[in-house]
Formats: structure tokens, C-alpha cells, sequence
């Protein structure tokens, strides 16, 4: 359980360092996760969970809908070298 918390749920910093405050910021992002699983299931997306958190956290200023967001086909830029 533990293992899969380090490679799977990204904590970059703590808010509190009592054991109170580090439970609940555990619980708060497995909630996360659970949520983002739960959307990638129902629009059957083919983004990772990875990507879908990544796309939501660049665009979580913007006012696209996430069901258009999440379902775009991916567009790969050619000229990049």
C-alpha cells in the first residue's frame, strides 16, 4: 500500500507535519485520485490518469468544459525536432 502511495500519488509538499495533518493530506489525495480514476472510466478516455492530471492542472484557469478537454484526439505538433 505504501509503495503504490510513492509511485502513484504526487504530495510535492506538506502542509502540517503532525500526524493529523499528514493523514489527512494522504486521504485528500487518494480522494484525488479516486475522482480522476472515476472520470477517465466514465468519458472512456484513452489519457492516463497521469495525463489527465496534467492536462487539468495546466487548464484549471481555463472555461473548457474537462469532457471537451478529455476527449479531444491528441495533436502532436511535426515541427517540433
Amino acid at each position: 500500500f505504501f509503495k503504490w502511495i510513492k509511485q502513484n500519488l504526487v504530495i510535492k509538499k506538506l502542509w502540517g507535519y503532525s500526524p493529523n495533518a499528514v493523514k489527512i493530506h494522504i486521504w485528500i489525495a487518494v480522494c484525488t485520485y479516486l475522482i480522476i480514476a472515476y472520470v477517465k472510466v466514465s468519458l472512456k478516455s484513452n489519457f492516463s490518469i497521469y495525463e489527465i492530471m496534467q492536462i487539468l492542472g495546466i487548464s484549471v484557469f481555463d472555461k473548457t468544459p474537462i469532457l471537451e478537454l478529455l476527449t479531444q484526439k491528441r495533436q502532436f505538433n511535426q515541427n517540433v525536432k
